[in-house]
């Protein structure tokens, strides 16, 4: 299914956008090293070990928060997430959700071609890896893969109120920001947001900001991965 079949199917649209991509963090982790590190700790949970399979920066502790704020959410909300290269994030949420009330995962990413700030290169070679990794795992019935830009999806949103999100997408200051803005209205109360990669300038900035007036309050964090609520307000 190429990006625009995946969009149109979910939510009858067909547009162009602009890129909204999940960034970088050095190399990504190779299956060897994967197995390797597996082999010296019989300790690891066997979902966690599946979602190390798959490309990606998060590391191990990343995925368990993801998992664990995936497990929280109720079956009537939703899971989003904002950028996710070739799924390694995608899986840890997938997984996490099974392992509750099964919450649908909800997955935006574009997949055009478009270079991070840290000279990272993506594309839609991504998005073949992204729905074979879905498949190998066996979670691609709980996701819903949507290959538009966040913001335009979010502008259109019908879905269930969010319960959690994770922000992986474009990582240049006003594209975060634009992220959470655009997302806000949809989540429900006492929701949870984790945002990647906040030890990069842009986005330390949009938290701290969002820290600053007040529209979330910090929860914890595992590795780069901070996570906070939602303040509701009266």
């Amino acid at each position: 299914m190429g990006r625009g079949d995946a969009g149109r199917g979910a939510f009858g649209w067909s547009l162009k956008v602009p890129p909204n991509r999940a960034d970088e963090i050095g190399m990504p982790t190779t299956p060897a090293a994967r197995s390797s590190a597996a082999a010296v700790d019989p300790e690891v949970d066997p979902d966690v070990e599946l979602v190390e399979t798959v490309d990606g920066w998060l590391a191990r502790e990343e995925i368990e928060l993801l998992m664990e704020h995936a497990a929280r959410v109720p079956a009537d909300q939703s899971i989003v997430e904002v950028g996710n290269y070739r799924g390694r994030s995608t899986v840890a949420l997938a997984l996490g959700a099974r392992r509750g009330a099964c919450a649908p995962v909800y997955s935006i990413d574009p997949h055009v071609e478009f270079v991070g700030p840290r000279g990272g290169r993506f594309g839609r070679e991504d998005q073949a890896h992204l729905y074979a990794n879905l498949t190998r795992t066996g979670v691609g019935a709980g996701v819903h893969v949507v290959g538009l830009d966040s913001r335009a999806v979010a502008a259109s949103w019908s879905g269930p109120a969010i319960g959690f999100a994770f922000i992986d997408g474009d990582h240049r200051y006003t594209a975060v920001r634009a992220d959470f803005e655009a997302w806000q209205p949809h989540f429900a109360p006492g929701a949870a947001i984790a945002f990647d990669d906040c030890d990069f300038a842009d986005v330390a900035r949009v938290v701290d900001e969002l820290l600053a007036r007040g529209a979330i309050v910090a929860g914890g964090g595992a590795g780069k991965v901070r996570w906070f609520t939602l303040r509701t307000t009266s």
